[in-house]
């Protein structure tokens, strides 16, 4: 009994993003990953934690080329919900999270000054952005808006291994609306653009089946009000 705990257990971290990092007080002068303003943990990461499975590191839009003063995230759809928002980037292991957001009519907004990362010489197009909250123990997913949106999605796949994926699709009710499947190895980040165009609101998944037969879902939500 014990032993099927344990595995129930690793099953439902192996499919839930990656837990938060502790996040100490700090001076604001400082780059370093620190709790700023009362309202976020923000900065960079001396190391990343060690994963073993593919997780997702971005689903959103933008069509920024530079960075504003303030940078807007938004996130529509979770209702009253407060969602789980993280904002990274691998180059110089760059980390946004436990944000303060604020409800409005249009989701969950933040306002963030840009400081750190112009300072940190982080590009804006190595952002990488994901929102959720969890049912049943399982992420649904929502789409960041950095800025304004753009006619497409951004997903960004992390794979810690050298893999293929000859299954790469996004679903809607058993239907495949798109499909790249990637037969050349690779790991680190995987990058897939969908142009959601007149795809009606509703569940989607982004399913794909690596080269060693497994499969993985990432449910999300789309509404074309939203955007």
């Amino acid at each position: 009994m014990k032993l099927r705990i344990t595995l129930i257990s690793l099953l439902l971290l192996s499919l839930s993003p990656l837990a938060a990092q502790a996040c100490p007080e700090g001076h604001n002068r400082s780059l370093a990953y620190i709790r700023r303003d009362n309202n976020r943990c923000e900065g960079l990461l001396d190391s990343r934690d060690a994963t073993s499975t593919i997780y997702l590191i971005a689903f959103s839009t933008s069509n920024l080329n530079s960075y504003p003063e303030t940078l807007k995230i938004e996130v529509p759809g979770t209702g009253n919900r407060q969602p789980n928002i993280e904002v990274q980037s691998f180059y110089r292991n760059y980390r946004l999270d436990q944000l303060d957001s604020k409800y409005s009519s249009s989701g969950f907004l933040f306002p963030l000054n840009t400081n750190v990362l112009k300072k940190s010489g982080i590009p804006i197009r190595l952002l990488r952005a994901t929102a959720y909250i969890n049912r049943n123990s399982t992420p649904f997913y929502f789409p960041v808006i950095l800025g304004q949106p753009s006619d497409r999605y951004e997903f960004v796949l992390y794979s810690p291994q050298r893999n293929t994926f000859p299954t790469f699709e996004i679903r809607s009710q058993g239907k495949v609306l798109s499909s790249n499947p990637r037969q050349t190895p690779r790991r680190g980040q995987i990058r897939f653009a969908w142009k959601y165009g007149d795809a009606p609101a509703g569940t989607y998944e982004l399913y794909i089946v690596d080269g060693e037969g497994k499969e993985r879902t990432f449910r999300f939500q789309h509404d074309p009000s939203w955007l």
